[in-house]
């Protein structure tokens, strides 16, 4: 699914007028995870996942067209740990049935 088609998923789902509201509510989840990020390091959500920064040691890289050992800038990564509540959601494991 295309962010596009993500939007117009979200707004059907949620009954929004528009897509432009659909995509600022959107946009404003993004902002508020990404600051959390920047002040905390860590955004916890519980049975879903967690988002963590994590710090990214430069190393060095070959590429085969130059020819060329180089070696990377050092900066942080975000990343996503699936929680037990999103794992079975998705897999289809629920017992509520």
């Amino acid at each position: 699914m295309k962010e596009g088609e993500f939007i117009r998923f979200y707004r059907d789902r949620n009954c929004l007028r528009n897509i432009k509201e659909a995509k600022e509510k959107i946009d404003l989840f993004w902002t508020v995870v990404l600051k959390a990020l920047t002040e905390d390091g860590k955004v916890s959500l519980k049975d879903w996942g967690v988002f963590e920064k994590k710090e990214v040691s430069p190393r060095k890289i070959m590429t085969p067209r130059m020819e060329k050992e180089r070696v990377t800038k050092a900066g942080e990564k975000i990343k996503f740990r699936t929680g037990t509540g999103l794992k079975t959601l998705v897999n289809g494991d629920d017992t509520d049935e």
